[in-house]
């Protein structure tokens, strides 16, 4: 087989592969294998975007947590199989995002994250550099929680078997506006760099005038 002829045919197959994702709906979409059927934990990590998309390949949604009970399950099914984010660095993306107007919504059900339940990390929301606008589940060494964070960052991602006991929410048109800045209901994080640049160079100022010559 001649070089170009085996060119020919690795085109061939990713567009049978394409035409197969696209037209029957295959997801080839990798979960950590347990006998859990409502909740399924990915192996590859992705940015929002695309993890919302993964699970909506698998017949799935981005887990979403309206109450209590959903997030002490939630929190069994990550310790049972081993699956907690490992470090303060780690994290799963949840269904969560901040709307244009700084309120954040569960994308899947267009409820308000937090209505029922609570669950935000110790100063979080902070929507750094004001471009937070998404919600990952981690766990600070102490509990679970929410933190937002980048949605053009990849993280491993969190599906679920989709709700039917709840209002659906419907995708929207554009979710270009994730990766804008939006510091609507946020902590203005300039503010917060400029205090932290001011108390240093005064620190270090005063400490400057004690100091003796030698």
């Amino acid at each position: 087989m001649t070089t170009k002829e085996v060119t020919s045919n690795k085109m061939l197959f990713k567009i049978t592969l394409l035409l197969i994702v696209v037209y029957l709906n295959v997801c080839f979409c990798e979960f950590v294998e347990t006998p859990d059927k409502i909740y399924f934990a990915s192996k590859e990590v992705l940015n929002w975007t695309d993890a919302k998309n993964a699970c909506a390949e698998a017949g799935l949604e981005l887990v979403s947590i309206l109450n209590k009970n959903e997030l002490l399950i939630l929190e069994i099914f990550l310790k049972e199989y081993q699956l907690k984010p490992a470090d303060k660095w780690s994290g799963y993306w949840l269904a969560g995002i901040r709307y244009p107007n700084g309120t954040f919504f569960w994308d899947t059900t267009s409820t308000e994250v937090g209505k029922d339940i609570k669950a935000w990390l110790p100063g979080e929301p902070s929507n750094a550099y004001q471009k937070e606008h998404c919600v990952e589940l981690k766990f600070d060494k102490v509990r679970l929680g929410w933190n937002d964070y980048f949605c053009v960052e990849e993280r491993k991602y969190l599906c679920q078997a989709s709700r039917k006991e709840v209002p659906r929410g419907e995708d929207l048109d554009d979710y270009s506006f994730l990766a804008e800045k939006n510091a609507n209901g946020s902590k203005s994080s300039l503010d917060d760099h400029l205090k932290f640049s001011e108390f240093l160079n005064n620190y270090f100022l005063h400490n400057r005038k004690k100091t003796p010559h030698v």
